[in-house]
C-alpha cells in the first residue's frame, strides 16, 4: 500500500501538543509561583509605568505628526523607555524562569544533566550579567565624566544607562534566587515545565 501525504493540509501543532510529545508539562502563567518581595514589586511597578509612558509618548508622536508638527522629544523618550523596560523585563523574566530557552534546554537532558545544568545556568547567568554590569558601569562613568546629554530632552545620559546596570544586577539576583533559594521554582525548572 502506498500512502498519500498532503503537505498543504497538515495541522500545525500547538504548544500543548508539542509539550506533551516532549514530556514537558505546560503550566499557565497565573500558576507560576514568583518571589514578590519589595524589590520585585518595585520592578513590576516601574515596568507598568514605563510601558504606559512609552505608549503615551508614541500616541503623542502620532498625533503631533498628523497635525504637521512632530515632537522630536517623543521619539527619544520612547527609545530610552523601550531600552530600559526591555532590560527590566528581562530581569523579571529570570525571576520566574520563564525564558523558553532555559526551560527547553533543561527539559531535554537526562536526570543527572538536569541537576548539573541548574548550576551551569546560575553560573553562566551570573558571569554574563557581571560582565554586563562592569561594561555598563564603565559606560555610565564615561557619560557622567563627559557631561553627555541627550539632544532632544537634554537628559543626562548616565541616567539612561543606570537602569541597565540595575537590571543586570537584578538578573544576577534572580538567577541565584531561582536556583538556590526558591525550592518551588527549582522544582519547576528541574521538571522541565514550560510556561504558557
Amino acid at each position: 500500500m502506498s500512502s498519500v501525504h498532503d503537505e498543504g493540509t497538515t495541522p500545525v501543532r500547538g504548544a500543548e501538543h508539542q509539550a506533551a510529545e516532549d514530556n514537558i508539562e505546560v503550566v499557565p502563567v497565573s500558576e507560576v509561583s514568583e518571589p514578590h518581595g519589595l524589590i520585585w514589586k518595585a520592578v513590576d511597578a516601574l515596568l507598568f509605568v514605563g510601558i504606559c509612558a512609552m505608549l503615551l509618548s508614541l500616541a503623542a508622536q502620532m498625533v503631533s505628526r498628523q497635525m504637521g508638527a512632530s515632537l522630536s522629544w517623543t521619539e527619544e523618550l520612547t527609545r530610552f523607555l523601550f531600552m530600559d523596560t526591555t532590560f527590566l523585563g528581562m530581569a523579571a523574566g529570570f525571576r520566574a524562569a520563564v525564558h523558553p530557552r532555559v526551560n527547553f534546554a533543561v527539559a531535554w537532558g537526562p536526570a543527572w544533566l538536569k541537576k548539573v545544568s541548574m548550576h551551569l545556568y546560575a553560573i553562566c547567568g551570573t558571569v554574563f550579567f557581571s560582565v554586563l554590569i562592569y561594561k555598563t558601569w564603565e559606560l555610565m562613568l564615561q557619560q557622567y565624566a563627559a557631561g553627555e546629554s541627550s539632544p532632544a530632552l537634554g537628559l543626562k545620559m548616565f541616567l539612561v544607562t543606570l537602569p541597565l546596570v540595575i537590571s543586570a544586577a537584578l538578573a544576577i539576583v534572580a538567577h541565584i534566587t531561582t536556583v538556590y533559594f526558591s525550592p518551588n521554582m527549582r522544582k519547576r525548572i528541574l521538571k522541565g515545565e514550560m510556561i504558557a
